[in-house]
């Protein structure tokens, strides 16, 4: 696809078409950020779409919920409604079995974020319901904190003279908004770090002040992680985003200070 679809009224696809895959370069919000080559940083893009489905060869419909491993350093991120119109035109046509259907999607998303994607299948019939996932660490929403500002603030960050080992803060108030579209993004965050302590109600007010922030979920996480990088100076630093679902998709961005791998994503959240 040679535009952005977002925003756009486009009919669903009819018959199978990586075509309809739109890329999106990283570097461009990471040179706004100016952390392209100047922030060391680790993280991968963790999506799942609840809408898949395809015809056995005897033509009989065949449902499954994916999973997508996008590497941070790939070149590209692949735009969320193109994605969703691309398994749209995988719906008529018939496939072997699973594997192949796997293989056929995982060739062309690596395709078009020039990097391997990983991609993982599971038939309802193995997705369990979400689990009660226990949350690690301490929340941030019931603090009492003024907010007047609703722009990226990182100047509301501050830090006491305390040290902290593997401390974990998580909300569920941050919300951003689509830069096409304009329309609201919610996530829960959640932040494990180790350096100088992070004063609470700092975070929260930053975490706030994107409200009426436009920004891509990737770049909100990297963002928000030189951010905190540059402010508070941690020894070790990962920060997550797990993004509502939209469209049969949700997407959850991580971004770390040492090396990520899949298995490391958080529980499936009751809000998503």
């Amino acid at each position: 696809m040679s535009e952005n679809p977002l925003g756009e009224n486009i009919s669903s696809p009819t018959k199978y078409d990586p075509g309809i895959l739109y890329p999106i370069p990283r570097r461009a919000s990471r040179s706004l950020l100016d952390i392209d080559k100047n922030l060391l940083m680790y993280g991968l893009d963790h999506w799942h779409a609840y809408e898949l489905s395809w015809l056995d060869f005897n033509g009989k419909p065949q449902v499954a919920m994916a999973e997508f491993y996008f590497d941070s350093d790939s070149e590209n991120i692949v735009e969320s409604k193109s994605l969703k119109l691309y398994l749209n035109s995988l719906n008529q046509e018939k496939f072997e079995n699973q594997e192949v259907l796997r293989g056929v999607i995982s060739n062309d998303l690596s395709a078009i974020c020039r990097s391997q994607v990983k991609v993982t299948l599971l038939t309802f019939s193995r997705v369990q319901e979400a689990p009660n996932y226990l949350r690690q660490g301490n929340p941030l929403d019931g603090l009492d904190v003024k907010l007047r500002n609703y722009r990226p603030a990182p100047e509301l960050l501050q830090i006491v003279d305390e040290m902290v080992f593997d401390e974990k803060l998580y909300s569920d108030l941050f919300r951003s908004n689509c830069p096409i579209t304009d329309q609201p993004d919610w996530a829960s965050f959640s932040i494990q770090y180790t350096g100088n302590k992070i004063e609470e109600c700092s975070l929260l007010a930053y975490l706030c002040s994107y409200r009426e922030h436009q920004g891509y979920h990737e770049e909100c996480a990297e963002r928000i992680f030189r951010d905190l990088m540059k402010h508070c100076q941690p020894e070790e630093l990962r920060v997550s985003l797990n993004f509502l679902r939209r469209g049969g998709l949700d997407i959850n961005v991580y971004r770390s200070s040492l090396p990520l791998i899949s298995d490391s994503v958080n529980s499936r959240l009751i809000r998503q």
